[in-house]
């Protein structure tokens, strides 16, 4: 059965997309639900089927640092050819929300990353334009709102702190890295490795999922200086096999999913602060309580909001700091901008003055029940099932191993 459109619907066309100019007669972006046809002083350009955003669960983006600067690569090339040739550039999306997000997030970091943009300026042509907020790696309902110009405001900072530079970035080494069975570790900052936790022996499951030991970990950490590795989740190696190399080697257990006590996130800022190299930080997956940690001592030295730093870690590491931890980052802020206004010298001269006193210093563990996915579990059940960290590294080795296939 067919109905009939309304009279007064009958022979309008449907509206045109909005067409946003970027850079001046040269590149603008819109949205087409199919491939458009071809004009003659234009080039056409998407990434909806070339440069896929890996899920954890809800989440949908921001792409990695290693995606939006393959994206740059292109654009670079993109824009010194049009420009020889007089042509404009359209860059394009799907109508889908999500996809549209992510085509302008890539966009707008391209405009602060190589045409000296700030994140204001890279994100003001699209203020017209709704984007959905960007969620966590997690299938719970996220009410946390991380936007777009979260995410550009983060990686405008990095910039300044001398996180990332756009002339020496590796595209290569960011990719091979990020691989499961290439030690799945990110570079957060100069001072920061997050990585998955390491097993204590070397095994290949049935499907293909790589388990590294801390032995595999080693030329790399000595190569780059690394001097402390801290460990926030169960032990589930001998960390002999870091201190007997003369890696120092600091346990700060907190529940999968939880967030960290104040003396426990203390400690954490104490012990980094006192060491001189690198410091690799793992939990489970080296997402949620790695990223927590870490983004709290950014928020200290380097003044990240709270928002600026989750939008930052998402672009180095996809899928870390979620649910209740992002309010938690939110709650700690004042807090950690505090201390590194006024206290951090004097933190600093107190540790080295009492010295680190073991290689190895157990977290005290005072909450017994935590809620993972939105759902709240006592500890003791939580210790005896898979863990949000074991659901998102399964997923990690999972969508991995397909774009290997």
């Amino acid at each position: 059965m067919f109905t009939l459109a309304s009279p007064s619907f009958l022979g309008k066309p449907k509206p045109a997309p909005p067409i946003v100019e970027f850079l001046r007669d040269l590149v603008y972006f819109t949205t087409y639900s199919t491939e458009p046809r071809a004009r003659d002083g234009v080039v056409f350009f998407s990434i909806d089927e070339k440069l896929a955003y890996n899920s954890f669960y809800l989440d949908f983006g921001p792409h990695s640092l290693g995606s939006t600067f393959q994206f740059c690569s292109v654009m670079n090339k993109m824009v010194t050819a049009a420009a020889k040739t007089r042509r404009k550039i359209f860059f394009y999306s799907a109508p889908d929300p999500q996809l549209r997000t992510n085509a302008v997030c890539l966009l707008a970091c391209w405009g602060l990353l190589f045409h000296g943009m700030s994140a204001e300026r890279a994100y003001a042509p699209f203020t017209r334009l709704s984007f959905p907020a960007f969620h966590d790696a997690s299938p719970a309902v996220c009410e946390y709102k991380l936007t777009i110009l979260d995410c550009l405001q983060g990686l405008e900072r990095a910039l300044k702190c001398g996180f990332v530079d756009p002339k020496t970035f590796n595209i290569h080494e960011y990719h091979h890295y990020e691989q499961v069975e290439n030690g799945d570790l990110t570079w957060i900052s100069p001072k920061f490795i997050a990585f998955a936790g390491p097993q204590q022996s070397y095994n290949v499951s049935s499907e293909g999922y790589v388990m590294l030991t801390p032995e595999h970990y080693m030329p790399y950490f000595v190569k780059n200086n690394v001097t402390l590795v801290v460990r926030l989740n169960e032990k589930e190696y001998d960390e002999t096999q870091f201190t007997r190399k003369g890696i120092t080697h600091l346990d700060l257990y907190y529940p999968d999913g939880a967030t960290p006590p104040p003396c426990m996130l203390q400690r954490f800022l104490q012990i980094c602060e006192s060491t001189p190299g690198a410091v690799a930080v793992h939990c489970k997956a080296g997402l949620g309580r790695t990223g927590t940690c870490i983004a709290a001592y950014l928020m200290k030295h380097f003044h990240f909001t709270a928002k600026q730093v989750i939008g930052w870690l998402r672009l180095c590491r996809p899928g870390s700091v979620i649910g209740p931890q992002q309010e938690y980052l939110e709650s700690i802020q004042s807090w950690m901008w505090e201390l590194g206004d006024r206290k951090s010298r004097e933190i600093l001269s107190d540790v080295k003055k009492q010295g680190s006193g073991s290689s190895r210093v157990s977290g005290l563990l005072t909450t017994r029940a935590i809620s993972v996915f939105g759902v709240k579990k006592p500890l003791e059940i939580m210790e005896r099932q898979n863990t949000q960290g074991d659901h998102l590294m399964r997923l990690k080795r999972t969508f991995q191993a397909g774009t290997s296939a």
